[in-house]
């Protein structure tokens, strides 16, 4: 990911945790390369669906994913995965193992500590790969080369 998309994508859902008040998040757009997955746009849950924190935590609608798939469709483009934010640790909440957002084997969600408070250490960032039947697999953060932040080329 472009260090700055990833330094941006950080502030904003931050800024979006109403005072840290409810969590926040976004889908991370791309493309599946031979090299992994490379995340080029990224569309915030409630710029899809206003009351999307409504209950605090992170609830999807079928509209927002209805608005997702057309808008994926139309820039060409693959949801490459998922970050949401925890008000403390990036640990996985049972609803989190319990409800992916997108249940395909593969696809990554990602959790910021803190409500992304800055700053974020990428040591501690949660990386969980959806293995199918509520089964997900903890890679970590930046230890396990998982998550790479590239010096952005302009």
């Amino acid at each position: 990911m472009p260090r700055r998309l990833w330094d941006g994508l950080v502030a904003q859902l931050h800024a979006r945790t109403g005072g840290e008040t409810h969590e926040s998040g976004a889908f991370l757009l791309g493309q599946m390369t031979e090299h992994g997955r490379r995340v080029s746009e990224v569309l915030y849950f409630d710029d899809l669906h206003p009351d999307v924190h409504a209950r605090g935590v992170v609830d999807l609608p079928a509209a927002a994913f209805h608005r997702l798939w057309a808008i994926v469709r139309e820039r060409g483009m693959q949801v490459v995965g998922d970050m949401h934010v925890h008000p403390h640790s990036a640990r996985q909440s049972r609803i989190d193992r319990q409800n992916p957002l997108i249940a395909m084997r593969g696809h990554v969600a990602i959790i910021l500590p803190n409500f992304a408070r800055p700053r974020i250490r990428r040591w501690s960032v949660g990386v969980y790969v959806y293995e199918g039947d509520h089964q997900w697999q903890a890679v970590g953060g930046c230890g396990h080369r998982f998550l790479v932040l590239e010096d952005d080329h302009e």
